[in-house]
C-alpha cells in the first residue's frame, strides 16, 4: 500500500496534477490580492506551508523523473537542462524566501542613513526586570480574512509569559467617544475639517499637539505657529498665528479675529483662513479612544490594529498595538508584576554596515508636462575610510556589499528619495543560474537530433516556401472623391506644424488632427475632407462647424435628448437656447458609477461628452499649444491666449499670428490664392525652430514618418484585408480536401502570397510607429495587440511550409486581434513612456513574451480547426481527414512548444528586469503570476502525451484551445481587471467584452460535438 502511494507521488500523473493545482492556487491568489491586498494573498496562500509543500513535491517529482526517463545522456541534454533549470530556480526561491530580505530606505537631501524599513511585519517583544532582558522579533503575516490565531510562549528567568492573539483590524481609524465612567477622564475637542471625500471628524485630546491638513493644532499645550486651543473661564479659547474669519451658521453673522489675538471658540460656527476651514462640533469632557475598521483591504503604509492578551505569572492584560507595513511603530509599554514589557507591531529597522549620503535628488519631466520622465538620486556610500559616489536611477542600481539599492519613489517636495533595498545575493545567483540553464535547454532543443521537436519535424511532410514581396492595391479598400474646402496642398503644410499635447509630447499637427477627428466622428475623413482640413476648418470657422452634423451619437436615448435624427449631430444641438448643457445631469450620473457598473447608456454618455468637450476646445482655440517660450525650464509650449508670458515682439507675434492666419484662410476661400496662409504658416514654423529646445524637437525623418503612418492607417486596413483573404483561403483549403484541382492550388498559392505581402506592410507599419514614437511598439495595450497580431502571422508563415491551414488560420486570428485593437478601449495614440518602461529591458522582455502569444494563438486556432475537422468526419473521408488531423496536431505541438519556450524565457527575463528595476525578481504581482499560470497550463498540455488517459489527438487539441484562456487572462484580465505593478499598461476596470461569452460558447459546443464524432470514428 505504501509502495503504491510512493509510486503515485513520483508519477507523471501526480506531477501533472500538481502543475494544475499550483496554477489554480496562484491564479486564485491574484483575485484575493485584487480584492483584499497583497499582504492578504501572502497570508492566505504564498506564505502558507502547504504552498511550500506543493513546490517541494514538484521538485522531488522532477528529480525522480530525471532518473526515470534516463535524461542523464548526451542525446537528452536539452531536456535535462530544461527540467534541471526548474529545480535550480525552486532552490533559489527557497534561499530567497528564508535568507533574503527587502525594505525601503528614506533619505533627505544633505542627510545620510543606514536604516532599512523592512517589508516584513513583526511582533517585537521585549521583556526585562531592570537587570536582564529578553528580546524576540516574531515575523507575522496577518490579514482581515484569515485565521490569524497564534500564541507565543516565553520563559524568562523563572517567569512564564504568554502572548496570545485576540483580533486584527486593517485600515483602522480612531474615534473618541464620550465615556463618563472612564478612569482616565480624558478631555477632547471634536472638530470638523475638510477631508478627501467631504468633511471629516478629528479629535484633539487634552495636552495633544497634532498636524491636521498641514496645520498644527494644540489643546492646552501651546506651540508657536500653531492654532492653540485652551481652557479658560469654562470656555474654549483660541490664539492663531494668522487672521481668522468666523461665520455663525444660525444667523450667518460674521466676525474677524486678528492674528495672535485671543478669542472664544463657539460651536456651530465656521472658522476660515484661505484654504483653512474648521468647526467645533462638541466638547467631550470625558472619553476614550476607540478603533474601528470598515475595510478588509490591506494597504501598505496604513494603520492596522493588533489586539493581544499578555499573561505573566497569573496576571493578564489586553493590549492594542497600532502598526503596519512600511512604518516603525511606537512600542506600547506596560508592567505586569515585577516585569516590564515593550511590544510593537509593524516593520522593523534593519541597519546596514555603511551609510548612504544623499547629495542631490533630480527629477526630469516631459516637456510641458508634470509627468516625470525620469528621476535619480546622486548618493555617496560612506563606509569606514571609503567614500564613493554613485548615481541611482530607474533601471540603474547600486550594488554594494550584497545590498542592492533601487530608485523607487521620492518626496512630494522633491527634496528626498525613497530607495528600495534588497539583500539576497545567494538567492539571486542561484536563480539566475536556473535562468541560464533554462535558456540553454530551450536553445539546444532545436539542435538536438533526438529531441521531441525534431521528432515532430520529421513526421511532417516537406514543402517549399516561397516569399515574394507582393505590393497590392487592396490596402485601400475605398476611395472617395475629394472636394477641397481648405486647399489640400496647404493642409499638407499645416500637417508639419508642431504642437505639444497635454502629456508634453511634441508631434505634428497631422497626428493631433487625426486623433481628434476619430474621437469626434469615428471617421478618418468627413465631407470629402481629410482630418487636417476638417480640424483646421473647425478652428477657422467655429460658428459654421458648430452647426454641422459631425459628433457621433449611437444611443437612441441620447439622440432623443439632443434631438438628433441620425448617427451624427451638431455641437449646437447639445445646448438649450439659454446655453445650458442638455447632457449635464446624465453626465453627472454616469461618472458617479464605478466603470464596471456602467451600462451601455452611461458609457455612451461619457464618450459623447468627451466629443463635445473636444469640439469646445477646438472652437475656443485652446488646442494650439504651438508657441515655445524661450528659456522655459520645462520646455512648455503655449497657446495664443497665454501671450502675456512672452515679452516684447514675441508677445505680439504669439497674440496675433493665428488671428492673421485664420483671416488669411477665409480670404483664400474666395481668391483661391493660398500664398498668404502659406507665408504665415512658415513664420510659425520658423518661430518654433528658433525658440524650441533642440533636445525636444523631432527630426524631419520622425515628422515625415509619423505623417505617413497616420495617413496610411495600415492596421485599420490590414484587419479587413486579413479576414477577407484568410477566410477565402480557408474555404479553398477545405474545398481542396474534397476536390483536388490545379486551378484551386494556384488560387491557394495566390492567397498565400497576398498574406505574405500583408505581413510585409504590417512590418512596415510597426517600423513607422517605432520611429514616430521613439520606442519599441509594444509598450501599451494597443501596441502590444498590433505586435501580437504580427507575431501570430509570423508563426503562421514559419509553419506554412508544413501546412497552408496554419497560414489561413493565423491570418484570421491576426485580423481579429487587429479588430480588437481598434476598439474604443484600446487607445492608438502615440504617447510618452512612463520611467520604468524607458529601458532596454522593455525591448527584450516584452518583445519575447508578447511574440509567444502569436504561437499560442496559432495553437488555439489549429486546435479549433482539428476539432471541427473531427466534427465533419464520415466513413468516406475518415482516412484523408485523419492524415490532416495528424499533420495539424504535430504543427500545433511544435507551435505550442516554441510559444511556451518564448513565454518562459520572456517571463523570467521579466524577473531579471524587475530585479534590475525595483529589486525583486519575483513578487507575485498579478501579471507575472498569470504568466507563470500560463506556463504551467501549457506545460501540462505538452506532457499530456505521457498520461495514457488523456494522450489522444482530441484531448491535445481541446487542451490547446482551452489553454488559450490563460493567455487571455494574462493579457486582458490582468491589464484591465486586476491591480498590480503593470498598471501602466492598464485602464479602469471594464465590463467583460461580449467576445468572451461567444468564445466560451463556441469552445463548449465544439468540445461536445467533436467528442461525439471522435468516439465514433477514431477510437
Amino acid at each position: 500500500m505504501l509502495g503504491r502511494i510512493i509510486q503515485y507521488l513520483i508519477s507523471v500523473k501526480f506531477a501533472a496534477f500538481l502543475l494544475i493545482l499550483f496554477a489554480a492556487v496562484i491564479g486564485y491568489a491574484t483575485f484575493i490580492e485584487n480584492d483584499f491586498g497583497r499582504d492578504t494573498a501572502k497570508a492566505l496562500v504564498y506564505n502558507k506551508f502547504w504552498f511550500e509543500f506543493i513546490m517541494i513535491m514538484l521538485c522531488i517529482n522532477l528529480v525522480y523523473n530525471l532518473k526515470r526517463y534516463k535524461l542523464f545522456r548526451k542525446e537528452k541534454l536539452s531536456i535535462l537542462l530544461f527540467h534541471l533549470s526548474f529545480i535550480v530556480i525552486l532552490l533559489g526561491a527557497g534561499v530567497t524566501r528564508y535568507f533574503g530580505y527587502e525594505g525601503i530606505m528614506h533619505i533627505r537631501e544633505g542627510e545620510s542613513s543606514n536604516i532599512i524599513i523592512s517589508d516584513q511585519t513583526y511582533l517585537q517583544i521585549n521583556v526585562n526586570d531592570k537587570k536582564m532582558q529578553y528580546t524576540y522579533d516574531m515575523p507575522l503575516s496577518l490579514s482581515a480574512i484569515t485565521n490569524n490565531t497564534f500564541t507565543k510562549s516565553v520563559k524568562f528567568l523563572e517567569n512564564k509569559i504568554e502572548v496570545k492573539y485576540e483580533d486584527f483590524l486593517v485600515n483602522v481609524r480612531d474615534t473618541f467617544i464620550e465615556d463618563l465612567n472612564s478612569i482616565s477622564k480624558t478631555k477632547a475637542l471634536h472638530i470638523i475639517v475638510p477631508g478627501e471625500n467631504g468633511m471629516k471628524s478629528e479629535f484633539l485630546k487634552d495636552k495633544e499637539q497634532r498636524k491636521i491638513k498641514d496645520v498644527i493644532y494644540t489643546y492646552n499645550n501651546k506651540l508657536g505657529d500653531a492654532i492653540n486651543f485652551f481652557d479658560e473661564e469654562n470656555k474654549i479659547k483660541c490664539i492663531a498665528p494668522f487672521d481668522i474669519s468666523s461665520m455663525k451658521m444660525l444667523d450667518q453673522s460674521k466676525d474677524m479675529h486678528n492674528r495672535n489675538e485671543k478669542f472664544t471658540i463657539n460651536q456651530r460656527t465656521l472658522y476660515s483662513n484661505d484654504n483653512l476651514n474648521f468647526v467645533l462640533k462638541e466638547i467631550i469632557d470625558s472619553g476614550i479612544n476607540k478603533y474601528y475598521s470598515n475595510s478588509t483591504y490591506m494597504k501598505d503604509g496604513k494603520s492596522n490594529l493588533l489586539r493581544l492578551k499578555v499573561k505573566s505569572n497569573g496576571q493578564e492584560k489586553d493590549i492594542e498595538l497600532i502598526g503596519g507595513k512600511g512604518r516603525i511603530s511606537e512600542p506600547t509599554r506596560f508592567t505586569l508584576g515585577n516585569l516590564n514589557f515593550s511590544l510593537s507591531y509593524g516593520s522593523k529597522q534593519i541597519l546596514t554596515p555603511f551609510n548612504i549620503f544623499l547629495r542631490d535628488f533630480q527629477l526630469d519631466r516631459y516637456p510641458g508636462s508634470s509627468s516625470p520622465s525620469s528621476f535619480a538620486a546622486e548618493v555617496t556610500v560612506v563606509d569606514k575610510d571609503v567614500d564613493k559616489d554613485y548615481r541611482i536611477y530607474m533601471n540603474n542600481v547600486l550594488d554594494y556589499r550584497g545590498y542592492r539599492f533601487f530608485q523607487s519613489s521620492y518626496d512630494k517636495d522633491e527634496m528626498g528619495t525613497v530607495l528600495s533595498v534588497n539583500y539576497d545575493l545567494a538567492g539571486t545567483i542561484i536563480t539566475y543560474l536556473g535562468y541560464l540553464l533554462l535558456a540553454l535547454g530551450m536553445v539546444s532543443v532545436f539542435f538536438t537530433r533526438q529531441s521531441r521537436f525534431k521528432f515532430l519535424t520529421k513526421k511532417l511532410s516537406k514543402a517549399n516556401l516561397f516569399l515574394l514581396p507582393f505590393l497590392i492595391p487592396l490596402l485601400s479598400f475605398s476611395s472617395e472623391k475629394e472636394i477641397s474646402y481648405i486647399n489640400k496642398e496647404h493642409s499638407k503644410k499645416f500637417d508639419r506644424l508642431l504642437v505639444q499635447d497635454q502629456g508634453g509630447r511634441i508631434k505634428p499637427m497631422n497626428t493631433l488632427c487625426s486623433e481628434y477627428l476619430r474621437k469626434i466622428s469615428k471617421k478618418n475623413s468627413l465631407e470629402n475632407l481629410n482630418s487636417t482640413q476638417v480640424i483646421l476648418s473647425m478652428m477657422v470657422n467655429p460658428h459654421e462647424w458648430a452647426s454641422k452634423d459631425i459628433i457621433k451619437v449611437k444611443h437612441e436615448q441620447i439622440k432623443q435628448v439632443v434631438g438628433a435624427s441620425s448617427s451624427r449631430t451638431s455641437f449646437k444641438s447639445f445646448f438649450e437656447k439659454d446655453g445650458s448643457y442638455k447632457l449635464k445631469t446624465l453626465v453627472e450620473q454616469a461618472y458617479k458609477k464605478e466603470p464596471i457598473n456602467r451600462g451601455k447608456l452611461e458609457k455612451d454618455i461619457i464618450s459623447v461628452d468627451e466629443r463635445v468637450n473636444i469640439c469646445f476646445i477646438l472652437f475656443n482655440g485652446d488646442l494650439m499649444r504651438i508657441f515655445p517660450l524661450r528659456g522655459d525650464p520645462n520646455n512648455t509650449w503655449y497657446n495664443p491666449k497665454q501671450h502675456q508670458l512672452f515679452s516684447g515682439k514675441d508677445s505680439l507675434f504669439v497674440s496675433n499670428i493665428l488671428k492673421l492666419y485664420f483671416s488669411s484662410i477665409n480670404s483664400s476661400y474666395e481668391s483661391k490664392n493660398w500664398n498668404e496662409p502659406d507665408s504665415l504658416l512658415n513664420y510659425m514654423i520658423k518661430f518654433q525652430n528658433m525658440y524650441a529646445s533642440s533636445d525636444i524637437m523631432p527630426s524631419n525623418l520622425k515628422i515625415n514618418t509619423e505623417i505617413w503612418y497616420n495617413n496610411l492607417d495600415i492596421f485599420g486596413k490590414l484587419y479587413k484585408f486579413y479576414i477577407v483573404i484568410g477566410l477565402l483561403m480557408l474555404i479553398s483549403l477545405f474545398y481542396e480536401i474534397f476536390n483536388n484541382s490545379k486551378s484551386l492550388k494556384k488560387l491557394i498559392k495566390l492567397f498565400k502570397y497576398l498574406i505574405f505581402s500583408g505581413f510585409v506592410f504590417h512590418t512596415i507599419g510597426l517600423a513607422f510607429r517605432w520611429i514616430a514614437s521613439g520606442h519599441a511598439p509594444w509598450s501599451n495595450g494597443y501596441e502590444s495587440m498590433i505586435y501580437t497580431a504580427w507575431a501570430t502571422l509570423l508563426s503562421g508563415i514559419i509553419f506554412s511550409k508544413k501546412s497552408n491551414f496554419t497560414l489561413s488560420a493565423t491570418a484570421i486570428v491576426g485580423s481579429l486581434i487587429l479588430m480588437f485593437a481598434s476598439m474604443n478601449w484600446m487607445d492608438p495614440t502615440l504617447t510618452n513612456l512612463v520611467p520604468v518602461l524607458n529601458s532596454y529591458w522593455l525591448m527584450i522582455h516584452v518583445a519575447i513574451i508578447v511574440a509567444s502569444y502569436g504561437f499560442l494563438f496559432l495553437g488555439a486556432i489549429l486546435g479549433l480547426m482539428c476539432l471541427w475537422i473531427i466534427v465533419f468526419t464520415n466513413n468516406e473521408n475518415k482516412k484523408k481527414l485523419k492524415l490532416i488531423i495528424n499533420s495539424l496536431t504535430n504543427i500545433n505541438e511544435r507551435g505550442i512548444t516554441v510559444g511556451v519556450f518564448m513565454l518562459t524565457i520572456g517571463t523570467f527575463l521579466g524577473g531579471v528586469w524587475a530585479n534590475e528595476s525595483w529589486g525583486r525578481y519575483w513578487g507575485w504581482d498579478p501579471k507575472e503570476t498569470w504568466a507563470l499560470v500560463s506556463i504551467l497550463v501549457y506545460a501540462f498540455v505538452l506532457h499530456m502525451r505521457l498520461i495514457p488517459a488523456i494522450s489522444s489527438k482530441y484531448s491535445f487539441n481541446l487542451a490547446s484551445l482551452v489553454a488559450i484562456w490563460s493567455i487571455l487572462m494574462t493579457y486582458f484580465g490582468v491589464n484591465y481587471y486586476l491591480s498590480g505593478l503593470h498598471s501602466y499598461a492598464a485602464g479602469d476596470p471594464m465590463p467583460i467584452p461580449n467576445f468572451v461569452y461567444y468564445f466560451l460558447f463556441i469552445t463548449i459546443v465544439t468540445a461536445i460535438l467533436s467528442r461525439i464524432k471522435f468516439k465514433k470514428y477514431y477510437i
